[in-house]
């Protein structure tokens, strides 16, 4: 049986694997008012000791059409990332599923979905980071017949909301990976039943954690010409341990700072500041000028 849910399951485990659970489903969250909602590096242990695999879903604000646009895919995914590689151990390869938790439709998908989705893409694609990942989607039948047409996601999880737009058509053609059941209690908790497919080898689940290591990749192209920049902020630039403002700030790179830039994400550029093709963090590009 697999499950999802947004409650700390450590104190159940024994009572859900007594009921056949044998996935977990639970989250990664940018933000949430909720700390519980998110998986910890102990949860993701005792799961697994208890003889379990888990996977993932990434949502923050996915209830809404605002939280949807080509920069906040980016952030999302460099959240979710670096979260699974610093805080979980997610192994590479394994999926993160990334949530539209409303009844999208078709202009929606077209305008907010789809760049939402390429800037995940970007990311995963972009060498920031030292694991990829399989992407999955959760949503309605026309945000995940859409995502698989437009090759931005591998798996889908289709919500239990079968009025939703085309869901009932999206769950006929056996498309699917996941389709979540309403809400029960088990073993005292809130819990979500999933059906998987049948012809699915599997779900992205992981039931195994790598040690947990920086994030960040190691620059392949530090030296290469045309990669050295000044930091041309009056009042110094924030370097950030991740490309986004949702990471914390690692130092002030003061004025005339020289940096080599390694790789970049949408208006972000992942920088060496100590010459060695180690990536040191993530600054704005729009304060940095050529050098070379």
């Amino acid at each position: 049986m697999i499950i999802d849910t947004n409650r700390r399951t450590n104190r159940a485990l024994g009572c859900l694997r007594e009921n056949g659970v044998n996935t977990i489903i639970r989250y990664y969250a940018r933000t949430t008012g909720q700390p519980e909602k998110r998986l910890t590096r102990a949860e993701a242990e005792a799961i697994i000791a208890a003889g379990a695999s888990i996977a993932v879903v990434h949502q923050a604000g996915g209830a809404s059409v605002d939280s949807f646009s080509a920069a906040q895919g980016r952030q999302d995914a460099a959240y979710a990332f670096r979260y699974a590689i610093e805080t979980i151990g997610q192994p590479a390869g394994s999926s993160i599923y990334f949530a539209v938790d409303f009844d999208c439709d078709a202009r929606q998908f077209k305008d907010r979905i789809v760049p939402h989705f390429r800037g995940i893409q970007e990311v995963n694609e972009s060498g920031t980071f030292t694991k990829k990942f399989s992407i999955g989607a959760y949503g309605n039948g026309l945000v995940l017949d859409g995502l698989l047409t437009e090759h931005l996601c591998q798996r889908t999880w289709l919500s239990q909301s079968t009025g939703h737009h085309e869901s009932k058509a999206f769950k006929a053609t056996n498309k699917w990976t996941l389709f979540q059941q309403l809400p029960s209690m088990l073993c005292g908790i809130g819990v979500d039943i999933d059906d998987v497919q049948g012809n699915a080898h599997d779900i992205g689940q992981f039931d195994d954690l790598d040690t947990v290591r920086p994030a960040l990749a190691v620059g392949g192209i530090a030296t290469s010409v045309g990669n050295r920049f000044r930091v041309n902020a009056t009042s110094g630039l924030r370097l950030r341990g991740g490309p986004g403002t949702d990471f914390d700030v690692q130092r002030l790179l003061a004025v005339g700072t020289i940096v080599e830039v390694l790789s970049r994400v949408g208006e972000w550029a992942i920088v060496d500041i100590n010459g060695n093709g180690v990536a040191d963090g993530a600054v704005h590009a729009a304060f940095l000028e050529s050098v070379d």
